[in-house]
């Protein structure tokens, strides 16, 4: 299949003019996210420009951009509902109350209770006086929330100085917008609940060595099963994307170049496409000539189905947004259905489509999960 749209798909893309049109000003200015996928089962978004560092506390912690966000700070603490003292997440938010009051200044703004992830989860915004990153005395607010996972406790925290806390807060609230909760692939260590009080400059992980082309690293621990994911790294086109462990593998290094990755068994994987064009385009633009004269090349991509197109979270890469549609067709006699992801970035354009059965709930999972984790950056 690749072999006979490759040429093709080359040629048509060029006579659209998709090469043709540099990127606007306007999108340049969208934030694109990147979904945080942890190994206690919860996962969650954040902007591509924010940094992460686990420290040695198992504390997950982001933080914001020098240039936007300086001494902003997202910290979520995972605490094993087994072993705590405090067997509510009122109560854990009770101990984080008493120790915030114990910081300089420390007092107590408001207390309530927002719906996330299905549930009514407490929280409270406080303030207090701590040196910032430069060493100068400053008044940050902090709120604080707990949420009640299966079988552990999240105790979520932003921090940023006053007069930008808000300006920020959006940040937080897209995190607590779209968290998930799961059930932990790998034991959670046990930790107290701590409030994280002072504002944390971690330093960002190094990103890895260069690689092969086919290079894997596995980010989840479920051995010899469908939930073990690993991170592939293409050194040849500049990606990363992870994938379950047990999905083959094939490179096409032709024009366009592709890396089909599919279940051994079902109708089931992901292809990244890989197209070089003369001059950089739209996203839009290269989405629009991809339907227009390749999609109905490829059997699941045959019918675009009418839903809004979305933003596309796992770029990686600043300033550079994608965006998804969906899509479906037949293969003896079923339905398949698929998730097209397409990004651009300087004169190269990706195209990243995962396909599954229709009703194959798990398949979808796992699809969407690929997709989304696609990146031109290091994890």
């Amino acid at each position: 299949m690749l072999h006979q749209i490759s040429q093709f798909l080359v040629r048509l893309l060029v006579m659209a003019g998709v090469s043709a049109v540099a990127a606007s000003p306007a999108m340049a200015q969208e934030t694109s996210f990147r979904t945080y996928q942890d190994n206690s089962g919860f996962t969650c978004e954040f902007p591509s420009d924010w940094s992460f560092d686990q420290a040695q506390n198992n504390d997950r912690i982001f933080t914001g951009p020098p240039e936007t966000a300086r001494d902003a700070t997202i910290i979520i603490q995972v605490i094993d509902r087994a072993v705590t003292a405090e067997p509510t997440a009122i109560a854990q938010l009770e101990a984080l109350k008493t120790q915030l009051l114990a910081a300089p200044g420390g007092k107590i703004l408001s207390e309530g209770a927002a719906p996330i992830a299905e549930q009514q989860a407490p929280y409270l915004i406080a303030s207090y006086t701590v040196p910032d990153s430069s060493g100068n005395q400053r008044q940050f607010r902090h709120i604080q929330m707990a949420v009640t996972a299966p079988r552990t406790f999240l105790l979520m925290s932003y921090s940023a100085p006053d007069e930008t806390f808000d300006q920020n807060m959006r940040v937080f609230q897209n995190c607590s917008a779209t968290l998930k909760l799961g059930v932990a692939v790998t034991p959670v260590p046990p930790a107290p609940p701590v409030a994280q009080v002072p504002p944390t400059q971690p330093t960002p992980p190094a990103p890895p060595a260069a690689q092969a082309p086919d290079s894997q690293q596995q980010v989840t621990a479920d051995p010899g099963g469908e939930g073990t994911m690993i991170w592939r790294h293409n050194a040849d086109r500049g990606f990363w994307i992870t994938v379950p462990s047990i999905w083959s593998q094939t490179i096409d290094p032709s024009e366009p170049y592709s890396v089909d990755m599919q279940h051994p068994e079902r109708v089931e994987g992901v292809i990244v496409f890989v197209v070089d064009m003369e001059s950089t385009s739209t996203v839009k633009e290269y989405a629009d000539a991809w339907e227009q004269h390749v999609a109905d090349k490829i059997f699941f991509m045959n019918d675009r189905l009418a839903v809004p197109e979305t933003a596309h979270p796992g770029v990686g890469v600043k300033d550079v947004a994608g965006i998804m549609r969906r899509y479906q067709g037949q293969v003896n006699g079923a339905t398949v259905q698929s998730l097209a992801a397409y990004v651009v970035n300087t004169k190269r354009g990706f195209t990243v489509v995962g396909y599954h059965f229709l009703g194959d709930h798990d398949g979808e999972r796992r699809t969407r999960q690929a997709v989304e984790s696609f990146r031109l950056t290091p994890p």
